[in-house]
């Protein structure tokens, strides 16, 4: 384990000596971009504290969470300047918030009576507890008052924010999981790099033609890097087509029971702590930063990972700065789920949320700059600039999708993936209120099959039963 450590920290610091580091470690904690409030926003323009009404004339300022990081960072940042820079009527400031479970911990706190921004920038497993906050005004109600046009936007992306007929929130990034590769190694052990793993099954068997050892018996490479996080179970089963907990993954009721643990959870699970025990897997930990599976890559320790195509961007860059120790032809590709599924992937995202305890003028703002974001040609600059693929269609037959596309082949094959996904049978993913604590229960169930020896189907079971526990006290609370 030690020259794991070695290899990884060895990457990290050649990261570091490039600043791209910096950037996947969200460090910073909960500063805006441009500074504080009534400091420069990121387009250089002075921004009207949160909470106070512009002076007649004035433009309105407005704050919005975020939690992006590396090349996404840079996107959503030029976004932002290009908007301030276009008009006189909305000045928005981005403030980072963290990564994901530090943003919605941020959130809850202010929900109890801290200062709630204008828009919130979220990931999908919050959409349910959001919703029964009542903090939010649903974007539904813009929508209605102006016949805002839908039309153009993925329907199923858009099916994963409406709850009882009102859409809550507005989908701004999609993304699809993928399994990144490395084709150099392929070719090295006998592997087709044009024809990746379809299901875990094959995964394990690539996995087990990638496995070096040294002259000591010491492992020096393996097939897979993943991370501790309880996202690859829900992704096997949307691949797989079943569904995260009962009454339609919360669509035709509230949830009120988890059904993860059934026969392709189950199976997931036991082949998670087979490929981690075997060696034919390394197990990188909780991994919050979301750098952790990658580097390994880079550093020829294992030939594959387990991702999604947030990261595209900001992997094609650090290869193209010639960060990798070791020769990297990036492959991209479905994630391998459990024999039988789909083959397709399930569509996660992350949208823009409105709080009605905001003034309306900054609620009216709010709306004005989440319209422009949702034009093609920023949905095309965002899918360019981070590798998270258009809400509004239009985007992808724009120049700048066309050319990122030429340029690195894999956001067409995610893009493709996204495509097909967006028309098949599978439902959205959950709504489920507690999502959040779930997830972290889930990932306490991995950690004691992979760091301890739990038998994977009792540890998935007795995930599901604490889940079913607090999915009933939840419920209780808010009905």
């Amino acid at each position: 384990m030690s020259s794991w450590r070695r290899v990884v920290s060895k990457a990290c610091a050649l990261l570091a000596a490039s600043g791209l580091l910096l950037a996947l470690t969200a460090c910073g904690g909960g500063g805006g971009e441009g500074g504080g409030e009534g400091t420069s926003t990121p387009g250089g323009i002075t921004a009207t504290p949160a909470g106070t009404a512009a002076p007649s004339g004035e433009p309105v300022g407005i704050t919005m969470w975020h939690m992006e990081v590396a090349s996404n960072l840079n996107a959503i940042q030029e976004l932002v300047r290009r908007y301030n820079n276009s008009q006189s009527e909305v000045r928005v400031k981005l403030a980072f918030q963290g990564n994901a479970e530090e943003e919605m911990a941020k959130l809850i706190a202010s929900l109890r009576g801290g200062d709630l921004p204008a828009i919130v920038y979220l990931n999908e497993e919050n959409a349910q507890r959001l919703i029964d906050s009542g903090a939010v005004t649903p974007v539904q109600e813009f929508v209605d008052r102006e016949n805002y046009d839908l039309s153009d936007f993925a329907p199923k992306v858009i099916q994963y924010y409406t709850m009882n007929g009102k859409l809550w929130a507005m989908p701004f990034a999609s993304n699809v999981p993928l399994l990144y590769y490395n084709k150099v190694t392929f070719r090295e052990v006998g592997l087709d790099p044009d024809n990746p793993p379809k299901d875990i099954e094959e995964l394990r068997q690539a996995s087990e033609k990638m496995v070096k050892r040294d002259s000591h018996g010491n492992l020096s490479r393996t097939g897979l890097a993943i991370n501790l996080t309880a996202w690859h179970l829900s992704t096997a089963l949307q691949e797989h087509g079943d569904p995260y907990v009962n009454n339609d993954n919360g669509r035709a009721g509230r949830a009120t029971e988890v059904l993860f643990n059934g026969p392709t959870g189950q199976a997931y699970f036991q082949w998670w702590r087979d490929m981690v025990k075997q060696d034919l897997a390394l197990n990188v930990g909780i991994d919050p930063t979301g750098a952790d599976t990658y580097l390994p890559v880079g550093a020829g320790r294992v030939g594959m990972t387990t991702g999604d195509s947030v990261a595209l961007r900001s992997v094609v860059d650090a290869l193209e700065g010639g960060l990798a120790q070791v020769d990297v032809e990036l492959g991209v590709a479905n994630r391998p789920g459990v024999p039988g599924g789909t083959g397709l992937p399930g569509i996660y995202g992350r949208a823009l949320w409105i709080f009605k305890s905001r003034p309306q003028e900054e609620q009216e703002a709010a709306w004005k700059f989440i319209k422009w974001l949702m034009e093609p040609e920023q949905q095309a600059e965002w899918y360019a600039g981070s590798g998270f693929l258009p809400v509004n269609s239009k985007a992808f037959d724009l120049p700048a999708a066309k050319e990122i596309e030429a340029k690195y082949p894999q956001f067409k094959v995610a893009a493709d993936l996204y495509l097909a996904a967006s028309v098949s049978p599978v439902p959205p993913g959950p709504l489920l209120g507690p999502q959040f604590d779930v997830s972290l229960i889930i990932r306490r169930a991995i950690e004691e099959m992979l760091v301890g020896n739990k038998d994977p189907i009792d540890a998935i079971n007795d995930a599901a039963d604490e889940a079913n526990e607090l999915i009933q006290d939840y419920n209780r609370r808010v009905e």
